[in-house]
């Protein structure tokens, strides 16, 4: 590697362990440093010619990442392996994550608070209104409506409403051009949103719980604009160090 403006020349060895002493660094710094609040979220750069899946943890009261795993954020076992060490290492009580079950299953089995990012909510539900709102017989169209409503004001009756949205539904389990029914579909969307409610909305009453997981996804921003300028890793050594170090907002 030549640096130009300076005209100072530096072979790629040096460069990697730097970069590896670096990382190492701010592994060492995070390894025991406590975080009540962790917020999680799956990234895919690509190394060794193929997109890697990747699980990053971030401390969403200091913003920085605490641990980088290359895990399938789909699988539910995997993602409590990644888990469970820093819950465990560093205290936490409340995890923030988009809608997955793993995330809901590893929550459960680790007995710890969920809060699921409402940007992430409000996205899939709201594309699922919409495409209710095409199919469903137009005397239910006001369900749709009051979801919309209390989704938007999330308030602390808003399970036991849904709920009860949801035994005025009638139950028809026919098929529609091989999916569920619009009505049948209506029923699911009313039970998942009525049993996952507390964790909708346990921000409003634990003040240091952000309602999005944004401070996690602007890590994975900055891992992503590092990973586009190196066209690629090629080790998962190489990449945990570069996303680390990235996400870490340390430049190299």
């Amino acid at each position: 590697m030549i640096m130009e403006a300076f005209g100072i020349s530096l072979c790629h060895m040096t460069v990697w362990r730097d970069m590896y002493e670096t990382a190492e660094g701010v592994k060492k710094q995070q390894r025991w440093r406590p975080v009540r609040v962790l917020g999680i979220d799956g990234a895919y750069p690509l190394a060794m010619g193929k997109k890697r899946p990747v699980l990053v943890a971030v401390d969403l009261g200091s913003g920085k990442p605490v641990a980088i795993g290359f895990v399938d954020e789909s699988s539910p076992d995997a993602v409590r392996r990644f888990i469970e060490p820093l819950v465990k290492r560093l205290g936490v009580s409340v995890i923030v994550t988009d809608d997955l079950k793993s995330y809901r299953f590893v929550a459960e089995k680790l007995d710890i608070a969920h809060q699921v990012c409402q940007f992430h909510v409000r996205r899939w539900v709201g594309r699922t209104l919409y495409e209710l709102r095409e199919t469903l017989p137009k005397e239910w169209v006001w369900v749709l409506d009051e979801i919309h409503v209390l989704l938007s004001d999330l308030p602390l009756e808003g399970s036991r409403r849904l709920f009860e949205l949801w035994k005025l539904i009638p139950e028809r389990q026919s098929l529609h051009h091989g999916r569920l029914s619009p009505i049948s579909q209506l029923r699911h969307l009313l039970i998942r949103l009525s049993e996952h409610w507390p964790s909708y909305r346990l921000f409003d009453w634990q003040k240091d719980v952000p309602w999005t997981n944004n401070r996690t996804e602007q890590v994975i921003g900055k891992m992503k604009i590092r990973s586009r300028t190196v066209r690629g890793y090629k080790s998962y050594q190489g990449m945990w160090n570069a996303l680390m170090l990235s996400g870490t907002g340390i430049d190299f």
